[in-house]
């Protein structure tokens, strides 16, 4: 099973987004956009992992949560990876408060525990990926004008524990367990 640990959003963030989206549809740039309804904020990458792993995957995702407070973030801006030079992957950024960086330190701790890679955290939604070669001139343009831009705010009150499974129309992305915060233990 392909794994992740991410963040979900509402109905209406959603709705910004693909609003978001279609104004750059606009743009006569060849560009494979993400389904709106698919857009998260990644934690953590775990990659294959053995279905016998799952509940140990949840478990961790508990221990990581724990003292994690509901707070709020904002998407603003946009941009691209890797650089403006050879742009791969069209994102939106995120502003958040210091627990966002608590729960992603978190979540890394648990799962480096479990035997699973470091790896770095830059906070964005992906919006579309590009093709290698395509020049970004006007798409550099119109996304650097949008540098500043608010598509919303959102309180955070979960985290889940997705399936990512790949197919030729792109990935499809389940739950397998969603933690509201802050979890009551007893």
């Amino acid at each position: 099973m392909r794994l992740f640990i991410a963040i979900n959003f509402s109905t209406a963030m959603v709705a910004s987004l693909a609003r978001l989206q279609a104004e750059l549809r606009q743009l006569p740039v060849p560009v494979k956009w993400v389904n709106p309804n698919s857009i998260h904020l990644t934690l953590k990458f775990l990659g294959e992992v053995d279905p016998a792993r799952v509940e140990e995957t949840g478990k961790a995702l508990e221990r990581a949560t724990m003292g994690i407070n509901p707070w709020d973030l904002e998407v603003k801006g946009i941009g691209v990876f890797p650089n403006w030079r050879s742009p791969r992957v069209i994102w939106a950024g995120v502003e958040s408060e210091a627990p966002l960086y608590d729960l992603q330190r978190q979540v890394t701790q648990e799962y480096l525990a479990l035997g699973f890679k470091a790896d770095t955290f830059t906070p964005h939604l992906t919006l579309g990926r590009l093709r290698p070669g395509i020049a970004g001139g006007i798409l550099r343009e119109k996304l650097q004008s949008l540098a500043n831009v608010s598509w919303g705010r959102e309180r955070v009150t979960a985290v889940s524990l997705m399936e990512s499974q790949l197919s030729p129309r792109g990935a499809n992305y389940r739950p397998l367990l969603t933690l509201n915060l802050p979890i009551i233990r007893v």
